[in-house]
């Protein structure tokens, strides 16, 4: 029997093992609205000593906040992941460690699922189905490789319908 899926208090599914790619990107943005990225990538610093009390508690409160949005916004079976820290920088290195997708054999799926992008007039405009390739062109580079420039050129002309042909 299949568990449901654990919903989200945000507007993206929770961390659940398969979506790292997705999530993180979702992540970032929920941890920019909430004031707290710049505690990832290392731009706030402390306090100063002679900080007002109410600019500390400003501090610790968003640098809590940090650790609570991540941690709110993974799947329950991957808390221990991050239990032992309450420092929303290092639940995020936890988390990339365990989960960005740096194996040969994910970078082997990865190609592949770049090479079988095709386009669906139906659904999507060419515009969206551009950002889609350039999306898995950038999970193959998150992966450890770089697809050549004319590669992508060949894969976005290739995949386009019958009407495109004078491109």
């Amino acid at each position: 029997m299949n568990m449901p899926a654990e919903s989200s208090p945000f507007a993206f599914p929770k961390l659940d093992g398969s979506n790292y790619t997705s999530w993180k990107e979702d992540m970032k943005v929920v941890l920019m609205d909430r004031g707290c990225w710049s505690f990832i990538i290392e731009e706030d610093k402390p306090c100063p000593e002679q900080a007002t009390e109410k600019e500390k508690f400003e501090y610790d409160w968003r640098k809590q906040r940090c650790y609570t949005t991540i941690y709110q916004g993974i799947e329950r079976k991957f808390l221990p992941l991050i239990q032992h820290t309450t420092d929303g920088k290092e639940a995020w290195n936890i988390l990339k460690t365990n989960f960005e997708p740096t194996s040969k054999a994910r970078l082997a799926v990865l190609i592949d699922e770049f090479f079988e992008i095709k386009f669906n007039p139906e659904e999507e405009t060419i515009g969206i189905f551009c950002k889609r390739v350039d999306e898995k062109k950038t999970q193959v580079k998150e992966a450890g490789f770089e697809i050549p420039e004319l590669l992508i050129s060949l894969q976005l002309i290739r995949r386009l319908p019958a009407e495109y042909v004078i491109i």
